[in-house]
């Protein structure tokens, strides 16, 4: 394997001029977002010293993201995708200049905020569930893992930089600037997304309209057939629940590893390391020819090095595990990103999107508690090392039963062996030809998050 085969693959971004649309959208909008979150916990708790205000934004931000995303994607295989993410981030916008305004005010409200962050969250779910449903139309069926790859740096590095070029500003000039940054951003969004071509649900010949009732209830009948999308959903809601227990990391640092803020703060960083160097090397996922088998390895990997973060009793072992569990996470990402994708049909693919958001948020919130729970039973790392174990067992149990996820396959780029010939992908005639591409209905379509 050549040294640059290791490199992420960008060719989806010179290919496609709508994915780098997107993709550039994208990236400015998690600049903004990033930067607001942190002003806004910041305004929040200075209003009234309490951290309980903050804990009640971010529940109104989860439950109208789920929210959103829900709508969104009954929305997302019913019109046009384009047209419903112009909406949803204008709308959002128009929350931050919201925050903006009431920020500006002398005595600002909290009511207002709580108003604002609602409308935002609803907007939210419903422009990130269309945008994971529009992008598969936008790449080849074989870019699918590096399409993913790229979404999964972004986001990284964007969670990493973001909140601090945010604390930055804030410290400079206050929330309300920083508010109207994220408006600006959010505008920027918007204005790129216009420029795409309209994307309305693809449907292929043996989509059975007459059956489809519109429901996320059609999503889950689909999933139950497909093994490999079913398999998927059932892997991904242990995982979800039982991940890596970041609510823990306060306590593992003062009980466990007897450590200091800044070993806390190492602690919060080691998963997005391991993240952000799979991503940047991220190449060979799209030779792999085995994506079920290396997902399913990936799931007990991110489990066996959560096992080791909670027997750690130093804070480099613990550090090393968690940067093993963030490569683990990710490779699970990506080629969850792709197999799903390219096994669900156009026009199925908005609800089923939504429905693993859906998974993803609740399940975060539940394995909140429940690994809060046995921690108190047990103790931290206990807690940490069963957590590791079910997520382990479970990919285990996984491979075992649905053959069809271990033996599931991505199409592969036939080009990638023949020195990169063919037409460039850039024209609106290759796009088009994803229509026509075997797979690329019925067992898929074809990949952002964000």
């Amino acid at each position: 394997m050549r040294a640059r085969d290791l490199l992420i693959d960008i060719t989806p971004l010179r290919d496609s001029r709508d994915f780098r649309a997107i993709f550039i959208a994208r990236v400015v909008s998690l600049f903004g977002l990033g930067m607001a979150t942190v002003a806004l916990a910041k305004q929040v708790y200075d209003l009234n010293q309490s951290s309980l205000d903050v804990a009640v934004v971010s529940m109104i931000m989860s439950i109208t993201v789920l929210l959103g995303s829900l709508w969104g994607g009954w929305m997302a295989d019913r019109t046009d995708r384009r047209t419903l993410i112009v909406c949803a981030r204008a709308a959002a916008a128009l929350a931050f200049a919201g925050l903006a305004f009431n920020a500006y005010l002398p005595d600002p409200s909290l009511w207002t905020i709580y108003l604002c962050v609602a409308w935002d969250g609803l907007a939210t779910g419903v422009s990130v569930t269309a945008l994971m449903a529009v992008a598969p139309t936008l790449v080849r069926p074989e870019q699918l893992p590096a399409a993913g790859a790229l979404i999964s740096l972004t986001g990284e590095i964007g969670s990493i930089t973001a909140p601090l070029l945010g604390g930055v500003l804030l410290g400079l000039t206050g929330p309300g600037a920083v508010f109207v940054f994220a408006a600006f951003t959010t505008a920027v969004t918007t204005l790129l997304i216009t420029r795409i071509r309209p994307l309305p649900p693809v449907r292929g010949e043996d989509d059975d309209e007459e059956r489809d009732s519109g429901s996320v209830l059609v999503a889950f009948r689909y999933a139950a057939r497909d093994k490999v999308v079913g398999g998927l959903l059932v892997l991904g809601g242990v995982m979800a629940v039982f991940s890596v227990p970041v609510v823990l990391f306060p306590e593992m640092v003062d009980k466990q590893l007897g450590g200091s803020e800044v070993m806390l703060g190492a602690l919060y960083t080691a998963p997005a390391v391991g993240a952000v160097a799979v991503s940047a090397t991220s190449g060979w996922l799209n030779r792999a020819a085995r994506p079920g088998r290396l997902l399913l390895a990936a799931g007990f990997v991110g489990g066996a090095s959560t096992i080791g973060f909670g027997l750690s009793g130093h804070v480099a072992l613990a550090f090393v595990m968690l940067v093993v569990g963030g490569a683990a996470g990710t490779v699970y990402e990506i080629l969850e990103y792709a197999l799903v994708q390219h096994n669900t049909p156009d026009r199925l693919r908005g609800r089923m999107v939504s429905v693993i958001t859906a998974q993803g948020t609740t399940g975060g919130v539940a394995g909140d508690a429940e690994v809060a729970a046995l921690a108190r039973w047990f103790s931290p790392g206990g807690a940490a090392v069963i957590n590791g174990a079910v997520c382990a067992g479970a990919a285990l149990l996984v491979a075992a039963l649905i053959p069809g996820l271990r033996k599931a396959t991505l199409p592969v780029d036939e080009e990638d062996d023949e020195s990169a010939g063919g037409p460039p992908a850039d024209a609106e005639p290759a796009l088009a030809d994803l229509g026509s591409t075997p797979g690329a209905h019925g067992a898929a379509a074809a990949p952002a998050a964000g």
